[in-house]
């Protein structure tokens, strides 16, 4: 197997993969930076989230309320703490917009990353509300009231309290629960039955979203939904395009979640009692839906449903499963996970050590290097002994280039003579990409990188500023081909040659740390080439 038609093979493949990516992606994009899909930027809100689960009782579908008759600004209650901004519309208690006050959009700016919102086109919200029947309790529609419009956080613990009540006196108080130092928001019910029957009654909770793709020239990480089954310890993942293919599923705890790059909302109920999960999806809006265990509340008497926790924040590696059990799940590292996730909990253990990204970034791929030294010095030996012969090979063409069968008995006949293999080089490179990949994809999705200087780099997870970075990969892709023998065929070498310049073009426009891997990952695989063709040159 000739290794320049293999690393030729590899090159296309990648350039070709890249220029797929980039025309797939439009650029209508939000003030975080998320992409709008083009058929997606207007939104129908008239038909937003008017179905609620169902209650087990002889009349088994629930009578939704009737559109409240009032204006549409119906108000909302912002509340501040350390780590959140969240607006809770008094329609529902439904929290309409939230900001990660420790995620600003640009390093250094006032302004803080959105990641729920109610703009149309950008929808992202999170709603909840209580099942029964005849408008008995407040669904993610009915109308509440709030003592205050603001709230901040000036303790450990704060308590936001909306209140509404029924038209046969019965009453509900929507607590929400923040804490400092803490991306949760936890949400339950105080309900007094005022009339004189039972009334069945279960708390649900949905996240509902208009679909968006993640703005990423290499390889896009996963912005969709995923429904964990604590019970079979399974996930359902499935992205905006793929929504229909959600299973509906019973499970005993789980959770539901909304994800993309960096950032995650997820519902996470009581982990002890059944759960229902269902998504669904109409005029765009994507939605799923968890409801809890239905109980039945006696007449005359006072009761608390157990809590619903909301995360908004996030997706750091180690952290995000003490939130709740399987929530690692939401990092996205791409089909080879079973070699990512070990990459990312070395780069973790690094940088707690050296506290520096870009360092870790370095001595890992120094690390996955030496791992593979062996097959590479392989691989380079090849190469060194294909180039070394590549005098005597350029004169067998020449003398038999009219006769192919007999240029490749003689050819193979030198091979055997010289002791080389020319395929001895590709299985080591074979064996290595797949690592590559891996660590690609899991830098990707690595939020610490976020506005994580080093050296020049202001933002490890943005491109290089003054494109250094590029312009260095790209010199060092053009000094390897030249340790490398050339290529016989003229075209083969011509398109070879022009790589490095693709490559450099391509990678302007990269995140600068995988950049900054790929340049340290070139500069070593140039070192021991050029250490290896020494050695064997005498």
């Amino acid at each position: 197997m000739n290794n320049q038609k293999l690393f030729l093979g590899i090159a296309i493949f990648l350039t070709v993969f890249l220029l797929w990516d980039k025309w797939q992606i439009t650029h209508v994009t939000d003030e975080n930076g998320n992409v709008v899909r083009k058929s997606q930027i207007t939104l129908d809100t008239s038909a937003q989230n008017t179905d609620v689960p169902m209650i087990n009782t002889e009349t088994t579908q629930i009578d939704l309320p009737s559109p409240p008759s009032i204006d549409e600004s119906h108000g909302y209650t912002t509340v501040t703490t350390d780590l959140l901004t969240v607006e809770i519309s008094h329609k529902g208690g439904t929290i309409q917009n939230a900001y990660l006050n420790d995620f600003p959009i640009e390093k250094g700016g006032e302004e803080k990353f959105q990641l729920l919102s109610d703009k149309t086109g950008m929808l992202f919200q999170a709603q909840s509300g209580l099942a029964s029947r005849d408008d008995l309790m407040p669904t993610h529609l009915s109308l509440f009231n709030s003592a205050n419009s603001n709230y901040q956080l000036s303790t450990d613990t704060l308590t936001v309290p909306l209140t509404w009540q029924g038209k046969d006196g019965t009453t509900v108080t929507k607590n929400f629960h923040f804490k400092k130092g803490s991306h949760i928001v936890e949400i339950d019910y105080q309900i007094t039955n005022n009339s004189n029957q039972a009334i069945p009654v279960k708390s649900y909770v949905r996240l509902s979203r208009s679909a968006i793709d993640q703005a990423n020239m290499m390889m896009p990480t996963f912005t969709g939904g995923i429904v964990y089954d604590k019970t079979t310890h399974t996930v359902q993942k499935n992205e905006f395009d793929d929504w229909d293919e959600f299973d509906a599923q019973q499970s005993t705890g789980g959770w539901i979640a909304m994800v993309q790059q960096y950032f995650i909302a997820a519902w996470i109920p009581n982990q002890d009692e059944p759960q229902t999960f269902s998504a669904s999806s109409s005029n765009n809006l994507h939605k799923l839906t968890n409801a809890n265990q239905q109980i039945s509340l006696g007449a005359g008497s006072t009761t608390t449903l157990p809590a619903n926790q909301l995360y908004l924040g996030p997706k750091e590696y180690g952290k995000i499963e003490e939130v709740a059990t399987g929530l690692n799940y939401t990092l996205d590292y791409g089909w080879l996970d079973i070699l990512a996730d070990p990459l990312s909990w070395s780069i973790h253990k690094i940088n707690d050590f050296i506290d520096s990204w870009g360092w870790s970034i370095i001595i890992i791929t120094i690390l996955i290097k030496l791992m593979f030294y062996p097959l590479s010095e392989k691989s380079y030996r090849s190469m060194a002994g294909m180039r070394k012969l590549s005098p005597r090979l350029a004169k067998l063409k020449e003398t038999y280039g009219d006769d192919k069968q007999k240029l490749g008995q003689k050819t193979m006949e030198l091979y055997k003579k010289e002791k080389i293999n020319p395929a001895s080089g590709c299985l080591p490179i074979m064996v290595q990409i797949p690592v590559f990949i891996a660590f690609y994809w899991m830098l990707l999705d690595t939020v610490e990188l976020r506005q994580t200087s080093f050296w020049w780099l202001t933002d490890l997870s943005m491109e290089d500023p003054y494109y250094i970075l590029p312009i260095i990969m790209g010199a060092s892709m053009f000094i390897q081909q030249k340790l490398n023998p050339p290529p016989p065929d003229p075209m083969q070498a011509k398109i070879m040659m022009s790589l490095p310049f693709v490559f450099t073009i391509f990678f302007l426009w990269f995140p600068s740390g995988l950049v900054l891997y790929w340049v340290f990952n070139n500069v070593l695989s140039i070192a021991q080439q050029w250490t290896i063709n020494k050695r064997l040159n005498g």
